[in-house]
């Protein structure tokens, strides 16, 4: 018999998927920690392995506000598979940069794994994705903002070559 009805897991999910949207339009990631148990465990395949609500915080606040995920302005979801059995929700997201100015699309997808623990909140979340693709894509976007800040903007200054757009593990959290 299913912990939980797959209409409680559909409705966490939709909220998840609101919340965090939200975060993405006004690069505040805060609310996003409260989708989380007080001892929930993220893990983050570039960016290693969070422990309680309070770790994910501090490390996804500084994250999305950083150059260039700050420039991560949407979500889309292509698609989700509920497991009320086990209480899981497993879907796939696209991550959306802002437009460069190139009118081109900027977007990469990973899959995420959610343990439900009721209440509307996840004990567990895993992101799987290829790091190499996802860098690809930033790659591709830092240059297209390069050459439109460059070109198409009077005065306009281009991005640094020396950018942070590539993924490092931070020894911090």
């Amino acid at each position: 018999m299913p912990r939980f009805p797959v209409e409680e897991l559909r409705e966490a999910y939709q909220r998840f998927a609101e919340v965090s949207d939200r975060c993405a339009e006004t690069a505040d990631y805060r609310p996003f920690a409260e989708l989380f148990t007080e001892d929930c465990v993220y893990v983050e395949h570039c960016f290693g392995e969070m422990r309680g609500r309070d770790a994910v915080r501090d490390w996804i606040v500084p994250l999305m506000q950083s150059f260039p995920n700050n420039r991560m302005v949407r979500y889309t979801h292509d698609w989700v598979f509920f497991d009320d059995k086990n209480a899981r929700v497993v879907f796939s997201a696209r991550t959306h940069m802002s437009d460069p100015g190139d009118g081109k699309s900027y977007s990469s997808t990973n899959w995420t794994l959610l343990d439900y623990a009721g209440d509307g909140l996840f004990s567990r979340e895993e992101d799987i994705y290829n790091p190499a693709n996802f860098a690809t894509v930033i790659q591709q976007w830092l240059e297209a903002d390069k050459h439109f800040r460059s070109t198409a903007r009077p005065g306009g200054a281009a991005v640094a070559d020396d950018a942070p757009c590539h993924f490092e593990r931070d020894s911090g959290h």
